[in-house]
């Protein structure tokens, strides 16, 4: 089974599943909020349903959400038949494919990048596509950091195929990946209890 087939299976389940820290992902949202700019275009990569997309876009001048589940794109665009207020777009890409509107003032990725093989390769193309003196703002598991039972119960998981394939990839090597991407780091934080997913924000510099 590929990842976009687990995906595409998994995305009605998944968009009734309920936020599992109400309290974390509100604070996520707001520090997410204050980064941006009225004028802003945004980019979110790996949407899922669209939720976060939704929430940010009253902020910005435009928010394009991907992602490559078909079905998680389905879902999140019939959503927007019964909301009003500013919408954002949503396309079904790779992370990071190249979309026309590059580059972004901000890229988000919430929740992905451990879902992806190549780390180092998706982090080189967000720099790429975020405008000098933008932000790239992630939070991603870091299943290193985590207890060793975790990590083996994760992997049992994997096999039999009930979670997605993961990179277990620690705090650590994340931020090196981001620093020889070319980023700088402004802020790294943990939201609630979880402290196995940390939330950086990171700038490409401006010169």
């Amino acid at each position: 089974m590929t990842s976009q087939t687990f995906w595409d299976r998994h995305a009605p389940g998944y968009a009734k599943k309920p936020i599992a820290d109400v309290t974390a992902y509100e604070e996520k949202l707001r520090c997410v909020t204050a980064i941006l700019k009225p004028s802003d275009h945004v980019l979110e990569v790996g949407c899922g349903t669209g939720g976060t997309a939704r929430r940010i876009a009253p902020f910005v001048a435009h928010v394009t959400a991907t992602d490559f589940s078909a079905e998680m794109i389905r879902i999140a665009s019939a959503r927007l038949e019964a909301e009003a207020g500013p919408a954002p777009e949503f396309l079904q890409a790779e992370a990071f494919q190249d979309i026309t509107e590059q580059p972004y003032d901000v890229i988000c990725a919430f929740s992905l990048l451990h879902l992806l093989e190549d780390i180092p390769s998706v982090v080189n193309k967000a720099f790429r596509q975020t405008r000098p003196g933008g932000r790239f703002i992630s939070k991603t598991v870091c299943l290193k950091d985590a207890p060793q039972w975790m990590r083996a119960m994760v992997r049992v998981l994997m096999a039999v195929r009930i979670a997605p394939k993961v990179t277990i990839l620690s705090r650590a090597e994340l931020t090196r990946h981001l620093i020889e991407a070319g980023f700088e780091i402004d802020q790294t934080q943990y939201f609630g209890k979880n402290r196995l997913s940390p939330f950086i924000v990171a700038r490409r510099p401006a010169n």
